[in-house]
């Protein structure tokens, strides 16, 4: 798969601090073959389809974690390696971290937890509203679909786009994205656990399910419960007031994931809503957590999602109404919402895209991100950088007094670029070459009184970016 997703429940904290030393590290070394082998057995006992573990991609990727087992040094080294290796993997939802919390403890720690205000934005372009969600996970992300929707209806909106193009999934923010645009309730899909295959070689469909209640309620705790004691799990959703019966644009990329595909397939159900940009990832299970023995902690898929619609979506992804390059699917939204045709639009998206193809990074918007926005996360004082011309981006931001870190990056952050190490400190009016690497350190400036600090990124090689830093 592309990547590893969430899905109704992700939420692995990694370690920063891998280090070992002394005997207790040799021993651990020395024993990665016994986790490599617990791996396999908690997929035996817990994966939702048994016959996926006899096929040959599975078994020849199987053996190469055992490989990886008698390579490595250091639990950093197997992490990382195994996590490679299922990024191509015949399933999603498959990680492998170091224990924070035991894995009886997650479902209860993600049902409370509150991710910021940031992970839900509303904005206004004239009468359209823009809601851009980036994670299904949160008790907040969730209050605040709810609280959107009741700013769209006090506000009159004549048309809504709604944004998932950077979200990976998480638990149940997407049931209200769903429930104030649907006009009736629809029976959107099927939960199959490993009880439905223990006794069934077809995929179900909707006359399985028809004598089933549908599942309700926002744990993840009684979701996990639910669904592995149940061989099918009815989803159904139904309106919620209040409802908005305006043309919706909803917007997607292939990083659209998980419990974000749920979402966009339940959508797709009404007439008012056209779905606009690229097919989703197709990373559509539901994942658990398991411990390990030397504190690792593996995520593995208990459930696959079977759509009413279109079927299964693992390995498939949603498809979009109108297919576009999703760096320009914002833009041909407001086009239709202006009143062009179809075709006027997609051409002047087009020519949009042209230019874009002929920039750095393909065009690709990249933003000063760092503590001072949140990373990001504050979208309404994060700065877009301008492109210039002959490889020259440029922005600026306002800063208060004070010490700041920072990247410049996509906020998808498929790339970034930061800190050469021991060289991480931008002194303004000084140029400093840039890093393109994984895991490349912060850079950090120091600000004495509060101004306006201009950005210059060169990327003429774009694997050596350059930046130079002034002051107004």
């Amino acid at each position: 798969m592309k990547k590893i997703a969430l899905l109704i429940i992700f939420l692995t904290l990694y370690s920063c601090d891998f280090s070992l030393s002394g005997k207790k590290a040799d021993k651990i070394d020395m024993d990665f073959t016994a986790v490599a082998d617990s791996i396999s057995v908690l997929m035996s006992t817990y994966h939702y389809n048994p016959a996926e573990l006899a096929t040959d991609q599975y078994l020849l990727l199987e053996e190469k974690v055992r490989v990886l087992a008698n390579e490595v040094q250091t639990k950093q080294e197997f992490i990382k390696g195994f996590n490679e290796l299922w990024k191509d993997g015949p399933f999603s939802h498959v990680t492998l971290g170091i224990t924070e919390r035991r894995a009886e403890e997650m479902a209860e720690f993600v049902d409370t937890l509150r991710v910021g205000d940031n992970s839900v934005s509303l904005e206004w372009m004239e009468e359209t509203a823009i809601l851009t969600v980036t994670t299904m996970t949160g008790l907040d992300t969730k209050e605040n679909v709810f609280r959107a929707y009741r700013e769209i209806a006090e506000n009159k909106t004549k048309a809504l786009i709604i944004d998932v193009r950077n979200n990976d999934g998480g638990t149940f923010a997407g049931v209200p994205l769903i429930g104030h645009v649907l006009t009736d309730s629809i029976d959107a899909g099927i939960f199959v656990s490993r009880k439905w295959w223990k006794n069934n070689t077809k995929a179900p469909n909707l006359a399985d399910v028809q004598n089933l209640t549908p599942w309700q309620g926002w744990s993840l705790k009684s979701f996990w419960h639910d669904v592995q004691e149940k061989p099918l799990t009815r989803v159904k959703f139904g309106p919620m007031h209040p409802h908005f019966n305006g043309p919706v644009y909803l917007l997607t990329s292939n990083n659209s994931a998980s419990a974000a595909e749920f979402t966009v397939d339940a959508l797709a159900y009404e007439e008012n809503v056209t779905i606009i940009g690229e097919t989703t990832a197709g990373e559509m299970l539901s994942q658990k957590m398991y411990d390990l023995p030397f504190d690792f902690q593996l995520s593995l898929p208990i459930a696959e999602y079977y759509s009413n619609r279109i079927g299964r979506i693992e390995g498939k992804g949603v498809e979009p109404d109108i297919a576009v390059d999703q760096r320009v699917a914002m833009d041909l939204a407001v086009s239709l919402i202006n009143g062009a045709r179809r075709e006027e639009a997609l051409a002047m998206v087009q020519l949009e895209l042209d230019k874009m193809n002929e920039q750095p990074f393909g065009g690709e918007k990249i933003y000063l991100l760092g503590n001072m926005n949140d990373w990001g996360k504050k979208q309404n004082i994060t700065p877009q950088f301008e492109y210039k011309g002959n490889g020259i981006f440029a922005a600026s931001s306002t800063l208060e007094a004070g010490s700041y870190e920072f990247k410049i990056a996509p906020l998808n952050w498929s790339f970034d670029y930061g800190a050469h190490p021991s060289e991480e400190k931008i002194t303004i009016g000084e140029k400093k070459d840039l890093a393109r690497v994984p895991g490349s350190n912060n850079l950090s400036i120091k600000i004495k009184n509060k101004a306006k600090i201009n950005f210059e990124l060169n990327v003429a090689d774009e694997k050596a970016g350059t930046l130079y830093v002034t002051q107004n």
